[in-house]
C-alpha cells in the first residue's frame, strides 16, 4: 500500500470567518512538513495561479500540477483531484488523502494515517478531521439512525467511526472508484456545492435523511419557509428518496468512514475548530517551516 496526498491549492481567498493566525502559506507548509515525516508522495494540484511564494513552497515539497483552464472553482476543483489516480494510473490498493487549502495539520497526522489504514481493515474512508462525540467541531448531533461500528486505537490514537466530514479525507482508491457514481449523484442538486455529508453516509450503507427529511431537507441545507422552499422540495424530494435507496445498496459492502479523535488536523473556520489540541502552536510551527524552507531556496 502507497499512501499518497493531493492537495488542491487555490491562489485566491474568501469571507469565512477566520482565527487570527490563518494563512495559506502556513497551512501548505503543515501539510507539507506532515507529508516529509510520513515519507508519503504529495501532489499539490494548483487551481488558477498561485503566488509566487506558494508555488516555490509547493515545488520544493511536492509534485505540481495546474488544473487544465483553472480556476474552475470548488467543485471543479474537487472533481479534478478525484479524477487523478486515474489519469497517474494509482492502483486500488493506494490510500489517497485528498485535502483542501485551509487546513492545519499536526506533524505526525499521516503517519497515524498510515496506520490506520493498515490496521482498521473495514474503513474505506479516513479523516483526519471530522466532529467525534466526544470532541465535536458542529452541534454535535447525531443523525437519525445512525449506529457506529467500534472504536479502535492504534499507537496511542484513537479513532472512531463517525457519520460524515468534509471533503478532505483519505480513502482506499478501490473504495473511490466504486463509490464515485455515489459522489457523482451527490454533485446533482445544487450547482455551487455538494452534498459531502450524505454523500459519506451512503458510502457507509447508511440512510443519509430521516423520513421528516425525505420531504423537508437537512436542517443545515433547506430553505425555511415560502414557495422557493416548497419548490425546492417538490424538486429534490425524489433526489433524496434515491439517495436512499443507494445507501440501502451499499449495506452489504460499506465502506466504513474512521476519523481520529482528538482530530490530527483543523478546518480553520472560527465556528468549527477541533478542540483538545493547541491549533495557533501548529500554526507557528507551519510558518517557522514555511519560513526555513524559502530561506533554503
Amino acid at each position: 500500500m502507497t499512501l499518497r496526498l493531493v492537495y488542491r491549492l487555490y491562489g485566491g481567498q474568501n469571507r469565512k470567518n477566520r482565527p487570527d493566525y490563518f494563512d495559506k502559506g502556513t497551512c501548505l507548509a503543515s501539510f507539507l512538513v506532515a507529508a516529509r515525516a510520513a515519507d508519503a508522495e504529495a501532489v499539490v494540484l494548483a487551481d488558477g495561479p498561485l503566488p509566487a511564494p506558494w508555488r516555490e513552497l509547493a515545488e520544493r515539497g511536492a509534485r505540481v500540477i495546474d488544473i487544465p483552464g483553472g480556476p474552475v472553482g470548488l467543485r471543479g476543483s474537487y472533481w479534478s483531484a478525484l479524477r487523478l489516480p486515474d489519469r497517474l494510473g494509482w492502483p486500488d490498493d493506494d490510500v489517497v488523502y485528498f485535502c483542501e487549502d485551509d487546513y492545519l495539520h499536526r506533524p505526525e497526522a499521516f503517519v497515524a494515517l498510515r496506520s490506520a489504514t493498515e490496521a482498521i481493515p473495514a474503513a474505506g474512508y479516513f479523516a483526519l478531521y471530522a466532529s467525534t462525540p466526544d470532541n465535536p467541531t458542529a452541534d454535535g448531533s447525531t443523525p437519525w439512525g445512525w449506529r457506529p461500528a467500534p472504536d479502535a486505537m492504534m499507537d496511542g490514537q484513537r479513532w472512531v467511526n463517525v457519520p460524515s466530514t468534509t471533503s478532505t479525507h483519505g480513502v482506499r482508491l478501490g473504495a473511490l472508484r466504486a463509490d464515485l457514481g455515489i459522489i457523482r449523484q451527490g454533485m446533482i442538486p445544487y450547482p455551487e456545492r455538494f452534498l459531502d455529508h450524505e454523500i459519506l453516509m451512503v458510502c457507509q450503507g447508511a440512510l443519509p435523511y430521516s423520513p421528516a427529511e425525505i420531504v423537508l431537507g437537512r436542517a443545515a441545507t433547506r430553505f425555511r419557509t415560502g414557495y422557493r422552499a416548497v419548490a425546492a422540495n417538490c424538486v429534490l424530494t425524489p433526489f433524496r428518496l434515491a439517495f436512499e435507496l443507494r445507501a440501502l445498496t451499499r449495506r452489504r459492502q460499506p465502506h466504513l468512514l474512521y476519523a481520529a479523535d482528538p482530530n490530527l488536523a483543523c478546518h480553520l473556520e472560527t465556528p468549527m475548530l477541533a478542540p483538545q489540541v493547541d491549533w495557533p502552536a501548529v500554526a507557528r510551527d507551519g510558518e517557522a517551516a514555511m519560513q526555513a524552507a524559502l530561506a533554503d531556496a
